[in-house]
């Protein structure tokens, strides 16, 4: 099911507001060709329509228009977690088989790494080793000695649900995503966003950055082997959360409170919409307030 959010990902020069997206006309039917200098066009989660020519219809009409990919409109209902993960098992016999067999799918069909390229993080596909699948970006687990111990399956924007968007592989033993486990453990500060796009985005900014494989594995106990400082960098609207762990993390524990710019709530939003300058002034900022509160 497509969300606001990824219109808005998708549709260029508009603005969000709560519960909805203005935009110029993707549609510019007779008599409104090049006459939208204001956006007239009105997003909101059951479709979007003209004020000015009149033109309506779907998200996902709007979404196949601008982004020129078919939006798969009948879905089966199940649960990833109990369904994608053992198919794939199933037909290709092991997690590092289907990491290494979704790799190869993304490097021959570069086209399907869209979403990738809309997130700015299409330059981390061969470092990541970050794979397609059945309509899934698979984002590899590895521990510190380069194992691949599980996956993180992003479903789509083309097929994702409300219950089908993020999954994890059964039996990770290891609980965190990190891009790069050499700048992790050599670097003085660790960086943990919420999310695992987020924390690509870190490392491509040059930050050690780490995240949860999942929600609930997102906790100072499985932080708990860097005796290091840990900034800790919520997405808007999370920080209750983001205290709590801190709380948790003790003297290495620092939360930056980002100055999120206008349509923005995670880091990767910044980046795909103000560039990486952006980010990185925000961060820095943000250190030091925190050195000065």
């Amino acid at each position: 099911m497509l969300t606001l959010d990824d219109m808005y990902e998708v549709l260029s020069d508009s603005k969000k507001y709560t519960g909805y997206i203005m935009a110029h006309c993707e549609f510019l039917l007779a008599g409104h060709r090049g006459n939208d200098e204001n956006p007239s066009m009105r997003v909101t989660k059951r479709g979007y329509s003209c004020m000015s020519c009149g033109a309506h219809g779907s998200l996902e009409k709007l979404y196949e228009k601008v982004s020129g990919r078919v939006v798969i409109r009948e879905r089966r209902a199940y649960s990833p977690a109990a369904f994608i993960w053992k198919r794939w098992e199933d037909k290709f016999g092991s997690i590092q088989n289907i990491a290494k067999i979704a790799h190869r799918a993304l490097t021959d069909n570069p086209d399907d790494g869209h979403y990738l390229q809309q997130r700015k993080v299409d330059s981390q596909i061969k470092n990541c080793m970050i794979g397609y699948l059945d309509g899934y970006y698979l984002f590899p687990i590895q521990n510190e000695f380069g194992e691949i111990d599980g996956l993180v399956a992003r479903a789509s924007p083309t097929i994702q649900t409300k219950n089908n968007r993020y999954s994890v592989s059964p039996n990770c033993s290891t609980k965190l995503y990190i891009p790069s486990w050499r700048k992790v453990l050599k670097d003085e500060y660790l960086y943990v966003p919420f999310g695992t796009i987020d924390a690509i985005s870190l490392n491509i900014f040059g930050y050690a950055g780490l995240t949860g494989i999942s929600g609930q594995e997102l906790n100072a106990i499985n932080l708990d082997r860097f005796r290091k400082p840990i900034f800790i960098i919520p997405d808007k609207g999370e920080e209750r959360r983001a205290i709590e762990i801190q709380s948790q993390l003790g003297w290495r524990g620092m939360m930056l409170l980002i100055d999120w710019p206008e349509g923005t709530k995670d880091l990767n939003n910044i980046h795909v919409k103000y560039g990486i300058d952006t980010v990185l002034k925000l961060i820095e900022q943000s250190k030091e307030r925190y050195k000065h509160d």
